[in-house]
C-alpha cells in the first residue's frame, strides 16, 4: 500500500491525479448533529441576568459571572437569514459551542432592492435602513438569544460615502471611506445617526443579546500615518479640512507662531542618496540568472530559473537611529508581477527597517517608502527587491535612499494665517513629528468618543464598546481608546494573495504554510499587543481553506488564549452568505470546512471552561507614553513583538511560559523573567502546554492533544499518539472528569478537506496545485480555462477528508474501552478493535471518520 503521507504530498504536484485511497467522502449534517459531537450543553438561554458589562479587565454578567466568548463572524447577507432559517442556524451555532456572533459587513453593500436583504442599508441617503433586513436580523437575534448566543454589533465597516447623495464634500472617496470618516465632520455625524438608528430599529436597548459594539473596523488615522497612506487617501476638500483642524490643534498648543517656530527648529536640506549605486544579485536555491545594465541607468534582472526567490540589492550603507529616511525607485516588468521591497540589515538577524509589496506592471511607476529608523545600521544596510517564483524580466531605475532634512516652518507659514501645511514624507524636528502624531491621535480619540456617546445613550447602559483593532492603530491605540471598554486584535495565517486583481475569486493563491512550523508568531504578536486592565479579544482570525494544515489552528489557538486569559475569540467566518447548505469549503468560511468544524466544539470547550488553566503569573511590560510615541514614529505598524524585543530586550517567546500584557502606566521596570531566553521546548508555567519542534501538546485534566508534524510516538498526559505526518489529535472529556477517570470522551483526528473536481466528476477531488509559474504558491485546480484558480467562493460536492491514520494508546482506570467512529451527524458506527498493550488500551483510528466517541467501562444501559 502507498503510504498516506506520500499520497498527501502527491496531491500538491500539478498534473497528478489524487487517489481516492488517501481520502474519503465526509460531510457534517449540521442540523442533526447530536451525542458526543454536540456542545450545546455549554449554553443556556440569555435572560436579564446575562447582560454583559466590562469590569476589572473582564466581561461579566449582571449577576457577576465571568464570561469568555468563543464565536464566529457572519458577513454580508449571512446576517439576515430568512425566517425559516433563523432558528436552525442559531441551533447549529450552539451545537458548535458558539456563544457569540460578530455581525460584520452589514453596511458594505446597500440594497437597491430591499427585498434582497443583503445589507442594513438601502441605496437611499446614508443612513437609510432596510426594513426587510432589520426585521430578519431582529428575528435572528431572538433565535440566538434563545440558544444562549450573544452578538457583537459592528457599525462602520465597508460603507463608501457618496458625495452626490450623502452631502459630504465632493472628491474621490477611498475604499470603505478610510480614513476620511474619522475626521470629516459630516461623516462623523452621519455615523452617529447610523448607530442610533440601528440600535433603535433592532430594539437593542437593554437587550441582553447585545454583548459588545465595535465602532470602526480596521482603520485609524494613526494606522494610515504608519503605512504612509495619508497623502494618497486624503486629498482635495478633505485635505483642506484636515489642514484646518491641524492649524487649530497647533494654535491651541502654541498660541503664537514664534513659540511654534522655536519648538520646531530650523529647516535643514535633504542628504544626497546614501546608496552606493552598485547592484548585486543574490541567487537562492534552484535559481539562475544575471543582472544587466541597460541605457539610462536601467538595471534588468534576467532570470532563467527561479524556483524560490532572487534579490537585487544594494548594500554597505549606514543608517542612524531616529532619523527620517525616504527610499524610492522606478520599476516595471514585461508582465504583471508582485515584488517585495525592503530596507534591512544585510547580516543576521536581518532586522527590517521598512518594507512593502509592489504590484509591478508594464509601465514605469515610481514607488516610495518613508520611515523613521528604529535602529542603527553601521555599514550593513541593504535595500533589496525580491522576486519570488517568477522569471519575468524586471527593470529598476533611479533608486535612491536619502536622509530627510528636518522640516521647520517656512517663512510664509504662521498660526495667524492658519496656513501651516500638513507634514508629508519629509523629515521633521522631533517636536514637529510628535505634534503631528498627537494631532492624529486626538482626531482618532475625538471620533471614537463622539460615536461612543451615541452608543451609550442609545443602549441605555454600559454595553462594552471597542473602537478599532490594536493592529490597526498600534500602541497609541491605548491612548486613543482610553474611554473605550475593551481592546481587539486580528490575525490571519496564510491569508489569500491576489497577484493581479484584488479579490478575484478565480485568480488567487496561498503559501500553504503551517502556523506551528512558523513558530506561532501570530499568537506571540497578539500576546505582545494586549494592554493590561481591559478585556482583550480577537474578533477575526483564520488559517483559511485550502491550507492543508488549517485544522491545526483552533485547538492551539484556544488552549494558548485560555492560558493567556484572553476574553474572546471569533473565527472569521461562519458564512459570507446564505448558502447554508452548500456543504463545500470555500473562502474563509467555517461552513463546509469540515477540517476545522470537527474540532470547533472541543476548542470552545478548552477556551470557555477551565479545561486549560490560566497562567498564574502575569508579567506587565512597562510601555510608557514616550515609548508608545516612539513605536508610532518609527512606523512599527503591527510589529509589537519586535518592538518589545528591540526596545526592552524582552524574549517574547516567553508568552508560551507566562501570561503577559502591556502596562501603559508603568511603575516598575521590565520583569526579569521576560528577559531570559527560554529553552526549547517551551513549557507553560502550569505544565499543561508544551511547544517545540513544530509540535504543540495539550495535557490537562479533561483534555489531551498532540498537534503538529512528527514521526513515531508523542505523549499527552494519559494518551500516546503514534503517527507519521501532520496531525491534529484532540481528546476531551464530556463528563467533566480527568481523562484518566472519564467514562465518555470525544476524540478528533481531522485531515485536510477538498471539494469535488466538478459536477461531471463527483468521484474526483479537486486537487491543490502550484500556482502557474511558481514553486511556493498554491491554489486549487482551475474550473474555467481562462483563469488559473478554481472558484474561491464556490464549488461542488461531495467533500473529501484526508485519511489521517493514527494509533492511540489510552491509560485509564477502566479496563474496558469502546471506541465508536461517528458519522456526519455524530451518530455511532461500528466500534473499533481495542487491544491491551503494556502502556494501556490501544486502537487504530482507521475508520472513514474524523471523530470518535470513546466510552470507558460499561455503558449505563449494559
Amino acid at each position: 500500500m502507498i503510504p498516506r503521507l506520500f499520497l498527501s504530498m502527491l496531491a500538491l504536484i500539478p498534473g497528478l491525479a489524487l487517489s481516492q485511497e488517501g481520502f474519503y467522502r465526509f460531510t457534517v449534517d449540521q442540523d442533526r448533529v447530536a451525542g458526543a459531537a454536540d456542545f450545546s450543553f455549554l449554553n443556556s438561554p440569555l435572560t436579564e441576568t446575562a447582560k454583559i458589562t466590562a469590569a476589572d479587565g473582564r466581561f461579566v454578567t449582571a449577576d457577576g459571572r465571568r464570561v469568555r466568548f468563543f464565536g464566529v463572524n457572519l458577513a454580508f447577507s449571512a446576517n439576515f437569514p430568512e425566517a425559516s432559517d433563523a432558528e436552525r442556524i442559531a441551533k447549529r451555532l450552539r451545537r458548535l459551542g458558539v456563544n457569540l456572533v460578530r455581525l460584520h459587513h452589514m453596511d458594505t453593500q446597500p440594497d437597491a432592492n430591499p427585498a434582497n436583504a443583503g445589507s442594513l442599508l438601502t441605496t437611499g441617503p446614508y443612513p437609510t435602513l432596510n426594513p426587510v433586513a432589520v426585521e430578519r436580523l431582529r428575528r435572528f437575534l431572538d433565535a440566538l438569544k434563545a440558544e444562549g448566543i450573544y452578538v457583537n454589533l459592528n457599525l462602520k465597516v465597508g460603507y463608501v460615502f457618496r458625495p452626490g447623495v450623502d452631502g459630504v464634500p465632493s472628491a474621490a472617496i477611498p475604499t470603505q471611506s478610510k480614513p476620511l470618516h474619522i475626521f470629516e465632520p459630516r461623516m462623523i455625524a452621519l455615523q452617529q445617526e447610523f448607530a442610533a438608528k440601528v440600535i433603535e430599529a433592532l430594539q437593542l436597548r437593554d437587550d441582553p443579546v447585545l454583548a459588545m459594539v465595535e465602532i470602526n473596523n480596521e482603520s485609524s488615522l494613526i494606522y494610515s500615518y504608519q503605512t504612509n497612506q495619508l497623502a494618497s487617501t486624503v486629498a482635495g476638500p478633505y485635505r483642506t479640512e484636515m489642514q484646518r483642524q491641524w492649524n487649530g490643534f497647533l494654535n491651541a498648543r502654541y498660541s503664537a507662531t514664534e513659540k511654534l517656530r522655536e519648538a520646531w527648529g530650523a529647516t535643514e536640506p535633504d542628504s544626497d542618496s546614501i546608496l552606493p549605486n552598485r547592484w548585486q544579485l543574490e541567487l537562492h536555491a534552484n535559481t539562475a540568472g544575471s543582472l544587466a545594465t541597460l541605457d539610462d541607468g536601467v538595471v534588468q534582472l534576467n532570470l532563467t530559473r527561479n524556483d524560490t526567490e532572487v534579490i537585487a540589492k544594494q548594500i554597505g550603507f549606514s543608517i542612524a537611529a531616529g532619523d527620517a529616511y525616504l527610499v524610492e525607485m522606478e520599476v516595471r516588468a514585461d508582465r504583471p508581477a508582485n515584488v517585495s521591497w525592503d530596507v534591512k540589515q544585510d547580516v543576521s538577524p536581518w532586522r527590517q527597517q521598512t518594507n512593502r509589496t509592489v504590484a509591478v506592471t508594464g509601465d514605469w511607476q515610481r514607488v516610495t517608502m518613508a520611515y523613521t529608523a528604529g535602529f542603527a545600521m553601521d555599514g550593513i544596510g541593504r535595500m533589496g527587491v525580491q522576486l519570488s517564483g517568477s522569471t519575468v524580466p524586471l527593470q529598476i531605475r533611479n533608486a535612491r535612499l536619502i536622509r530627510r532634512g528636518r522640516r521647520g516652518l517656512s517663512e510664509t507659514e504662521s498660526l495667524e494665517q492658519a496656513n501651516i501645511a500638513l507634514p508629508g514624507t519629509e523629515g521633521s524636528h522631533p517636536a514637529r513629528t510628535r505634534d503631528y502624531i498627537e494631532f492624529l491621535a486626538s482626531l482618532d480619540k475625538s471620533y471614537l468618543e463622539a460615536v461612543l456617546s451615541t452608543i451609550r445613550e442609545a443602549t441605555g447602559g454600559r454595553v462594552p464598546v471597542a473602537g478599532t483593532q490594536m493592529d490597526f492603530g498600534g500602541l497609541m491605540t491605548i491612548d486613543t481608546h482610553a474611554a473605550l471598554d475593551y481592546h481587539d486584535y486580528h490575525y490571519y495565517v496564510d491569508h489569500y494573495n491576489f497577484p493581479n486583481v484584488q479579490w478575484d475569486g478565480r485568480d488567487w493563491r496561498i503559501r500553504d504554510s503551517s502556523h506551528l512550523a512558523g513558530g506561532l508568531t501570530n499568537l506571540v504578536a497578539a500576546a505582545a499587543a494586549r494592554p493590561f486592565g481591559k478585556p482583550f479579544t480577537l474578533s477575526e482570525f483564520n488559517q483559511n481553506w485550502p491550507n492543508t494544515r488549517g485544522h491545526e489552528l483552533l485547538p492551539v489557538m484556544s488552549a494558548f488564549a485560555a492560558f493567556q486569559d484572553w476574553d474572546g475569540l471569533m473565527h472569521f467566518a461562519y458564512s459570507h452568505g446564505r448558502g447554508w447548505d452548500s456543504n463545500v469549503p470555500n473562502g474563509f468560511n467555517l461552513n463546509g470546512d469540515w477540517a476545522k468544524w470537527i474540532t470547533f466544539g472541543q476548542s470552545a470547550f478548552l477556551f470557555r471552561t477551565e479545561a486549560v488553566a490560566t497562567g498564574p503569573s502575569l508579567f506587565k511590560i512597562p510601555v510608557g507614553y514616550d515609548d508608545r510615541l516612539r513605536y508610532t514614529r518609527e512606523n512599527r505598524n503591527r510589529n509589537f513583538a519586535p518592538f518589545l524585543s528591540d526596545v526592552f530586550g524582552i524574549r517574547t517567546e516567553n508568552a508560551f511560559r507566562y501570561r503577559f500584557a502591556i502596562d501603559p502606566n508603568p511603575e516598575a521596570g521590565t520583569p526579569e523573567g521576560l528577559l531570559e531566553r527560554p529553552g526549547a521546548p517551551y513549557v507553560s508555567e502550569t505544565g499543561e502546554l508544551t511547544f517545540g519542534g513544530g509540535v504543540f501538546v495539550v495535557s490537562t485534566g479533561p483534555a489531551a492533544g498532540v498537534i503538529g508534524s512528527w514521526t513515531g510516538r508523542r505523549t499527552a498526559g494519559p494518551m500516546d499518539v503514534e503517527s507519521t505526518g501532520f496531525r491534529t489529535v484532540l481528546l476531551t472529556a464530556l463528563d467533566g472528569l480527568p481523562i484518566a477517570d472519564s467514562r465518555r470522551m470525544l476524540l478528533t483526528n481531522p485531515g485536510q478537506v477538498l471539494r469535488s473536481r466538478n459536477a461531471a466528476q463527483p468521484g474526483a477531488p479537486q486537487r491543490i496545485v502550484r500556482y502557474p509559474g511558481t514553486t511556493d504558491w498554491f491554489t486549487v485546480e482551475q474550473d474555467v480555462s481562462s483563469k488559473p484558480s478554481g472558484d474561491l467562493n464556490g464549488g461542488v460536492g461531495p467533500t473529501w477528508m484526508e485519511r489521517a491514520e493514527t494509533h492511540i494508546t489510552l491509560r485509564t482506570q477502566h479496563t474496558q474501552l469502546t471506541v465508536y467512529p461517528l458519522d456526519g451527524a455524530g451518530q455511532r458506527m461500528e466500534p473499533l478493535a481495542v487491544t491491551p498493550s503494556e502502556n494501556g488500551l490501544r486502537f487504530a483510528l482507521s475508520a472513514d471518520a474524523p471523530w470518535y466517541e470513546v466510552v470507558a467501562g460499561e455503558e449505563p444501559n449494559q
